[in-house]
């Protein structure tokens, strides 16, 4: 028989690479989708420049929610840390976290790496890969109880 605590790491694992995998599937998709646009709406801007903000929204997306399931389960999910201290690491790695983030995300936008419109709808895939995982695990639910 398991540990309860065993399942929930496991499922926390499986949810983390569930929504990884779905960021990816919906960003390679996202980028030929906005290769298609680009050529149609914009061909005189370089082939790379929408598809490339796709794949660095995308990416970041993922990064910062692995980032996030790793803080919770450090932070909060750790044996024996009291409530102070859980919140001070939690505040200090989500500051960490976040600005690492924002020098990206500042870099690629003041230096024009790649087109906003794509950056932005990368960083929106990884949303909507978090909403797929939750129906996914949902409806899995509603078949078990049924």
């Amino acid at each position: 028989m398991r540990d309860p605590d065993q399942h929930g790491e496991h499922s926390a694992r499986t949810v983390v690479t569930g929504v990884t995998r779905k960021t990816a599937l919906l960003t390679a998709a996202g980028a030929v989708a906005a290769l298609a646009l680009q050529l149609t709406i914009r061909p005189d801007l370089p082939v790379w420049v929408m598809p490339a903000g796709v794949t660095v929204g995308g990416a970041l997306g993922a990064v910062n929610f692995r980032w996030l399931a790793y803080a919770v389960e450090r932070v909060y999910l750790k044996q024996g840390s009291t409530s102070l201290l859980s919140n001070i690491a939690a505040a200090i790695i989500s500051i960490l976290k976040l600005s690492v983030i924002f020098i990206v995300l500042f870099i690629v936008i003041k230096w024009n790496v790649v087109h906003l419109l794509g950056l932005v709808s990368g960083l929106s895939l990884c949303f909507l890969a978090i909403l797929w995982q939750g129906f996914g695990v949902l409806t899995d639910g509603v078949k078990q109880n049924h």
